[in-house]
C-alpha cells in the first residue's frame, strides 16, 4: 500500500534545522605589502612638526691635476635639494552600534579595527609604487611579452651604468611576473642555484644579488594585452617620511548609541634618485 504524500522532509521540518555559524570569520583577501620597508625613510625628521622634509643633494667632486707652481683648483658646486611634502592624509573608520555589537557572536570591533590598519598600510604601499612607477628613468621589456632573463639583466645593467650600488636592490614583480619568472628554467634548477627551494616553495629568493618579491600593489592596467609594471629599484630610489604612523582611536557616539572607530596616518613620498629605478614591462 502506498504511503501517500505526508512524509516529513527538510521542508516540513525546516525549523528543526539550525544554521550553524563558524567560530571564526573569513577575512577579506589582503595584498602583499613589500614596498615601504624597502625604501629610504625620513620619519624621524618630521615626527614632531613641519610640512616638508628638505633633503640636501650632495654633488660629486672632481679631481684636478696639480701643476707645478700653481694653486689648487677648488671645487665649488651649487647644491640643490629634494623636498618631501607631507600631504598624504588618510583615514579608515566605522561606527558599530550597541545593538549590533551586543548581539554579534564575534568581536566585530577587533576584527574591523585590524582591517582599518591594513587599509592604511596598503594605501601607503601603493603611493610608493605610484611614485616610483611614474618617475623611474628607465624602462625595459614590453607589454604582452613574458618576463625573461635578458630583460631583467638589461634593467639591472641600467642601474649599473647609472653607478647605483648593487647592494640594496629589489625586484618587485606582479603575480603574472612571478609566474613567468618561475617558468624560467635557470631560476628554479637545482644545478643552477645549488638549491631546489624555488620549485618547492614557489619563492625565487635572490638572483643577480636582487631580492625578488611579489607585490599585489604594483601597477597593472587592464588592456589588450594586460600591462604589468614590475619594478627594479634601489632603496634610495624613493623616500617616505611618515609623520604620523597608523593610529587607532575610538569615541563613544551617544546620538548613534554606538562607538566610532577611526584609524589614520599622515605621510609623504618622493622620488630621490630616478636613475635608481627601472619599470620592467610584461
Amino acid at each position: 500500500m502506498a504511503l501517500g504524500t505526508d512524509q516529513m522532509t527538510t521542508t516540513t521540518l525546516d525549523v528543526f534545522r539550525p544554521k550553524v555559524w563558524a567560530k571564526e570569520t573569513l577575512a577579506a583577501l589582503e595584498s602583499t605589502l613589500v614596498m615601504v620597508p624597502r625604501i629610504k625613510h625620513y620619519d624621524r625628521d618630521i615626527k614632531s612638526y613641519g610640512q616638508t622634509v628638505e633633503i640636501p643633494n650632495l654633488s660629486n667632486l672632481t679631481a684636478n691635476q696639480k701643476v707645478a707652481n700653481t694653486q689648487v683648483t677648488l671645487n665649488g658646486p651649487t647644491e640643490t635639494k629634494t623636498t618631501i611634502t607631507i600631504n598624504q592624509h588618510y583615514e579608515s573608520s566605522f561606527l558599530l552600534e550597541d545593538m549590533a555589537e551586543a548581539q554579534s557572536a564575534y568581536d566585530a570591533a577587533a576584527e574591523y579595527t585590524e582591517k582599518t590598519g591594513y587599509a592604511l598600510a596598503e594605501k601607503m604601499d601603493t603611493t610608493v609604487v605610484t611614485e616610483i612607477t611614474n618617475n623611474a628613468t628607465y624602462s625595459a621589456g614590453a607589454y604582452g611579452t613574458a618576463l625573461n632573463d635578458t630583460t631583467i639583466l638589461t634593467a639591472n645593467r641600467y642601474l649599473d651604468d647609472a653607478k647605483i650600488s648593487s647592494t640594496g636592490r629589489t625586484l618587485a614583480v606582479t603575480p603574472q611576473g612571478k609566474q613567468e619568472m618561475l617558468a624560467i628554467d635557470k631560476y628554479v634548477r637545482y644545478d643552477a642555484l645549488g638549491t631546489g627551494s624555488a620549485i618547492v616553495n614557489g619563492k625565487i629568493g635572490t638572483i643577480y644579488d636582487l631580492e625578488v618579491v611579489m607585490s599585489h600593489n604594483l601597477t597593472v592596467t587592464a588592456a589588450t594585452p594586460t600591462q604589468n609594471n614590475n619594478l627594479l629599484f634601489h632603496k634610495e630610489a624613493c623616500a617616505i617620511a611618515i609623520q604620523k604612523d597608523v593610529k587607532f582611536e575610538s569615541q563613544r557616539k551617544t546620538e548613534y548609541l554606538g562607538t566610532l572607530y577611526v584609524a589614520s596616518a599622515l605621510w609623504g613620498v618622493k622620488i630621490l634618485r630616478a636613475a635608481a629605478a627601472c619599470v620592467i614591462k610584461c
